[in-house]
């Protein structure tokens, strides 16, 4: 048998995702649902339409979800669309010239040119202003909250390919503790992973990293853009590195020591985030709630740190609710939200990030998770450990 190209769900997996889909649009009163992604976060903006329709692409797609017509996607770039339907697991179409006029034209074509269209993602104002003029008779819905919630909770074929994800970012992440030397700069550290993560077949998704000293007046939290920093015996360098399966992702971060073990403000700095780490794992359960996750991480104020990052979020194919930080974070971070209620088979990283009140230090310890009836299945294979590079 030939091998696919791509990794491919099964049509019964699709078929559950369009029967949710539809379910969600009756209830919602829909004609329609289009879901939109871009390039944004190295493809993981695209989230919503690989849902619909297992093509992980770049620039702008839309797929369209109806009551009796088949989905569908409609991939802007012309020469995009010979690889989405290579690797897609519905119809595809080229967008045309804009392919927000070409949805709308279809649209019509259809005989819905009034009643609801709900949409998922943020969609560009240019496109929303095309729906209105086209199709004016056709109300504009915000349906992204409700159209998630369907992405919570995982199938068995989205576990398997979140525990291949995971298993790239051990590889990605080990890589780099056994490459890391003083002399390199930061962004050489990026061709690290990067290199473990095409060589095993995994997709880069993003791989934030700092360096500094342990002196109290580095930085507290890992850098999205890698600098050219070089690397220098006794430095910690804090990590968050995702690499997927075809767009599912593992999340880890663990504080890499170089040359020389952690000093005392860095000991208690990851004696408290392995703490609260601990405490969230054990609270977590399907039935837990965001005020479970919330007094686990009380300890971190308790020690006198805060934190910078978020303490856990949801994940899957790009972030997902819950967002959770601390009680003492409001301030900073903006209210609580509404309480959550975690289920079985949602997807979730815990990722403390115990930094001092300066923000001039700081670690970060994480892992995903998948969870159960009776607790949290952590998905890597990586020791829960902080690590000393050789120098």
């Amino acid at each position: 048998m030939a091998t696919a190209l791509y990794p491919q769900f099964s049509a019964t997996e699709f078929e559950r995702r369009h029967s949710a889909i539809r379910a969600l649009m009756a209830a919602e009163g829909l004609d329609a649902l289009v879901a939109y992604g871009s390039s944004g976060v190295n493809r993981h903006d695209q989230a919503d339409v690989h849902y619909v329709s297992g093509f992980l692409g770049n620039r702008n797609n839309y797929v369209v979800v109806t009551a009796r017509e088949a989905p569908v996607i409609f991939v802007q770039s012309f020469n995009h669309v010979p690889n989405a339907r290579e690797s897609a697991g519905i119809r595809v179409e080229w967008g045309g010239a804009s392919s927000a006029l070409t949805l709308s034209h279809y649209l019509r074509d259809l005989g819905i040119s009034s009643g609801r269209l709900g949409y998922v993602g943020d969609v560009p104002v240019q496109t929303y202003l095309t729906w209105q003029r086209e199709l004016s008779d056709l109300r504009c819905i915000d349906v992204t909250r409700a159209f998630r919630r369907l992405r919570l909770v995982k199938s068995a074929e989205e576990l398997e390919w979140l525990r291949k994800g995971a298993q790239f970012t051990d590889h990605a992440l080990q890589a780099l503790i056994d490459g890391v030397k003083p002399g390199l700069k930061e962004y050489e550290l990026g061709a690290l992973i990067e290199t473990a993560a095409l060589g095993c077949g995994g997709l880069p998704h993003l791989h934030y990293l700092s360096s500094g000293p342990q002196s109290g007046t580095g930085v507290c939290v890992p850098r999205q853009n890698l600098s050219n920093r070089t690397i220098e015996h006794g430095d910690v360098i804090n990590t968050e590195i995702s690499v997927s399966h075809w767009g599912y992702s593992g999340q880890m971060h663990r504080p890499i020591f170089v040359g020389q073990p952690p000093n005392d403000l860095y000991l208690k700095l990851w004696d408290t985030a392995l703490e609260s780490y601990q405490r969230c794992v054990q609270a977590l359960r399907a039935g837990a709630t965001s005020e479970d996750v919330l007094d686990a991480a009380d300890v971190i104020a308790e020690r006198g740190f805060t934190i910078n990052d978020g303490f856990l979020h949801g994940f899957g194919i790009g972030l997902l609710p819950p967002s959770i930080g601390t009680r003492q974070t409001v301030a900073r971070r903006g209210p609580l939200g509404p309480s959550f209620t975690f289920e079985e088979n949602m997807c979730v990283v815990v990722q403390p990030n115990v930094v001092t009140h300066d923000e001039h230090a700081g670690v970060q310890l994480g892992n995903l998770f998948r969870i159960t009836r009776d607790g949290a299945e952590c998905l890597h294979k990586l020791p829960l450990r902080y690590f000393v590079a050789d120098a």
